[in-house]
């Protein structure tokens, strides 16, 4: 990207809606740009946090991965999210591993001018908190997922929350794009690939959605959201 395109990206990040013209071509200043293929990580869980990232191309999945290399995925992040804050702001080592779901374009600020940034704007701070409140409440819909509801509530939980973050309604239903495998699904939902996949033909079955390559649209979000038992 060059200085021009990374001022314009970072215009329509809306974390930093508040900025000035002047704060904008600062920040744009301290940006650089890093690429990750599909499957590299960009940092793991237990490294020290250095810098913060915001997506400029591509999807980041956010995981904690078991001894034997199985993963729970706890969040898809898109373009104009950000990640890797907690360890800049708590000063503790990384929570959990962040690995590029396709090829990917980051742009990563330094923790010190990234503190500078927040010392300058508080108000950054406060949306930074906001999306850590909501990322928590995500998960512990999860852990609750994992406690209480079925495989298929699980899946349907984890489609209509996907669909609600990165879904686009269409005269078809709400339509959810990814490239993610059904592996990866399933590592969301707390359930195998085996178990993941006949839930979703069922659902298939009746109508609630339709599945397509790297397109999954859900018809009946209410019928759908029956499901969470």
């Amino acid at each position: 990207m060059t200085p021009t395109e990374i001022l314009i990206f970072l215009q329509e990040v809306p974390l930093f809606t508040d900025l000035t013209v002047e704060e904008f071509a600062q920040l744009a200043d301290i940006c650089r740009e890093r690429n990750f293929d599909k499957g590299h990580a960009i940092f793991y869980a237990d490294d020290q946090g250095t810098s913060f990232y915001v997506i400029a191309k591509g999807a980041v999945k956010i995981v904690v991965l078991a001894d034997d290399g199985r993963e729970h995925i706890l969040g898809v992040l898109k373009a104009q999210d950000f990640f890797g804050e907690m360890s800049l702001l708590d000063g503790e080592a990384r929570s959990a591993t962040a690995i590029a779901l396709e090829n990917s374009q980051v742009l990563s600020i330094s923790r010190e001018d990234f503190q500078s940034v927040l010392r300058r704007n508080p108000d950054i701070s406060l949306k930074i908190m906001v999306t850590i409140c909501r990322r928590l409440r995500r998960a512990d819909r999860r852990v609750e997922s994992l406690a209480f509801l079925s495989a298929p509530g699980r899946v349907a939980r984890i489609l209509l929350e996907m669909g609600k973050e990165h879904g686009e309604r269409t005269d078809e239903g709400l339509s959810l794009h990814h490239k993610m495998t059904r592996q990866e699904l399933a590592n969301i939902a707390g359930t195998s690939r085996e178990t993941l996949t006949r839930v979703l033909m069922e659902f298939q079955d009746e109508g609630l959605l339709t599945l397509r390559k790297n397109v999954l649209i859900v018809h009946d979000e209410k019928q759908l959201a029956s499901k969470m038992i």
